[in-house]
C-alpha cells in the first residue's frame, strides 16, 4: 500500500530564502518521488533531504534543501514551514549563510559541489540520486558516482574487478566515473548467482590484493574460504549478469552474499538458486552451508549497518537508525 507523503522545499538565495509564490511549495505524491516537487521549482541542483519526521499517521513531510538560484529571497520567518520542520529548516538557513555544517557531512551536500563533479568529468550530469552514502550523477553515456569516506575504496575494487568499466577515477575522493550499462535489475536469478559465485572463487586466491584496495576486514570462521564479497548483493545491484555497487566489499564469507540474496527473491527459488551457485563450489556442501551460516549473515548486515549509521552526520542518521 502507498503512502502519500508531502514533500517540502526550500530554495535559499543569496542573502535571504526565495519561497516560491512566497510560500514554501508543497506536494502530495505517491511514494515520495522527488520528480513531482522539482517541476514546482526554477532550474537547479539538488543537495540533500533535510529532515524526514511523521507529522500524522502515514504522513512523512521531507525538507529538500536546493542551491542559490537568484539574488532575491525574503527572511526565514515569511516562509511557512510546518512546525515539526522549522528547527531543521532553522538549521539549513544558518548553514547556507555561513554555519558550519555538521561533522561527516557529504560533500556533494556543499552549494557548487555539482558543478566540481561536471568540471572533473568534463561533461553535463543530471542527478540520479542523492542521499548520504552516495551521490549518482550522469547522461545517456556514462555514470558519475562519489561515495562517503566509509566507502572509499569502491573504485579501486571496481577498477580491479572490470566491470562496469571505469573511464576515470579518483581515489582518495572516491570519486568514479563509469561506462553506462544497459538493462534492468537481474531477472535472471540463476545467471547472477554463478556471476557472483565466478568472483567469489576468483579472489579467494586473492584476499590480500582485496584487502590492499581497500575491502573491509570483515573475516569470522568460515566453511567456504574467505573472499571478496558484495556485501549488498540483491537483484537490484545486478544488471543482466553484471554486479554493479561494490560500496559494502569486503573480505568474509561468500556465503553472506547468498543469503542475502535469497532474502530478496521468491522462496520457492531457493534450491534451484543455490544448485547453480554451487556449481562453482563442486567441493562443498552448499545447501547445509548456507542454511548453518542464515543468521550469522543477518548479523553481518545488521553490524554493516550499525557502522554506516555510526560513520554518518548525526542529522542523517535517521535514514537507517
Amino acid at each position: 500500500m502507498s503512502t502519500l507523503v508531502d514533500q517540502y522545499a526550500f530554495v535559499p538565495a543569496r542573502g535571504g530564502i526565495l519561497a516560491v509564490d512566497g510560500a514554501l511549495p508543497s506536494v502530495s505524491v505517491d511514494g515520495g518521488e522527488l520528480a513531482a516537487l522539482q517541476a514546482l521549482l526554477p532550474p537547479t541542483r539538488f543537495l540533500r533531504v533535510a529532515a524526514h519526521v511523521e507529522i500524522a499517521t502515514d504522513h512523512i513531510a521531507r525538507l529538500r534543501v536546493f542551491e542559490p538560484v537568484d539574488e532575491e529571497g525574503v527572511a526565514p520567518e515569511d516562509v511557512d514551514v510546518p512546525e515539526p520542520l522549522r528547527p531543521t529548516f532553522a538549521r539549513c538557513v544558518a548553514e547556507l549563510r555561513g554555519a558550519p555544517p555538521p561533522p561527516r557531512r557529504p560533500v556533494w551536500s556543499q552549494p557548487g559541489w555539482h558543478e566540481q563533479a561536471e568540471a572533473w568529468a568534463s561533461m553535463r550530469l543530471e542527478p540520479i540520486r542523492i542521499w548520504p552514502l552516495s551521490a549518482v550523477l550522469g547522461n545517456d553515456d556514462v555514470i558519475f558516482k562519489a561515495v562517503f569516506p566509509l566507502f572509499r575504496h569502491e573504485p579501486a575494487i571496481t577498477e580491479a574487478l572490470g566491470v562496469p568499466r571505469v573511464l576515470r577515477s579518483d581515489h582518495e575522493r572516491g570519486w568514479m566515473l563509469l561506462e553506462r550499462l544497459g538493462g534492468s535489475e537481474a531477472e535472471d536469478h540463476a545467471a547472477a548467482l554463478r556471476a557472483l559465485a565466478a568472483v567469489h572463487r576468483e579472489w579467494a586466491s586473492r584476499v590480500d590484493e582485496a584487502l590492499a584496495l581497500g575491502a573491509h576486514d570483515r573475516r569470522a570462521p568460515s566453511a567456504l574460504p574467505h573472499t571478496l564479497i558484495h556485501g549488498d548483493f540483491h537483484p537490484g545491484n545486478v544488471l543482466g549478469t553484471t554486479i554493479i555497487d561494490w560500496s559494502d566489499a569486503a573480505v568474509a564469507n561468500p556465503l553472506h552474499d547468498v543469503n542475502h540474496y535469497l532474502l530478496n527473491i521468491d522462496e520457492s527459488l531457493r534450491v534451484a538458486m543455490l544448485d547453480a551457485y554451487a556449481e562453482a563450489w563442486p567441493e562443498y556442501d552448499i545447501h547445509a552451508e548456507v542454511a548453518a551460516c542464515e543468521a550469522e549473515s543477518y548479523e553481518y548486515v545488521a553490524e554493516s549497518y550499525a557502522g554506516i549509521t555510526a560513520a554518518c552526520a548525526e542529522d542523517d542518521r535517521w535514514w537507517f537508525a
